[in-house]
């Protein structure tokens, strides 16, 4: 579970960054405002750290709980 928590967060960040970047191009090709990346990188890395400290989850048919299913084997 926690690799496929790291893809997931791993694919959010190349997706956004890649919607980010294409806006931030744009911008400092009209305005030549370069600190705008830095700020926008910076935000990036902490959404990205957000993720990956965020509690793992699961769902039934009762909807969506934090933490592991009572009467769990944890190993």
């Amino acid at each position: 579970m926690k690799r496929a928590k790291s893809l997931v967060a791993f694919m959010f960040l190349v997706l956004l960054w890649v919607s980010v970047t294409s806006v931030e191009y744009a911008l400092v090709m009209h305005l030549g405002i370069l600190s705008d990346v830095l700020v926008s990188v910076l935000a990036l890395s902490l959404l990205l750290g957000a993720l990956l400290r965020a509690p793992e989850g699961y769902e039934d048919q009762s909807g969506f709980h934090i933490g592991a299913p009572a009467g769990a084997v944890l190993g």
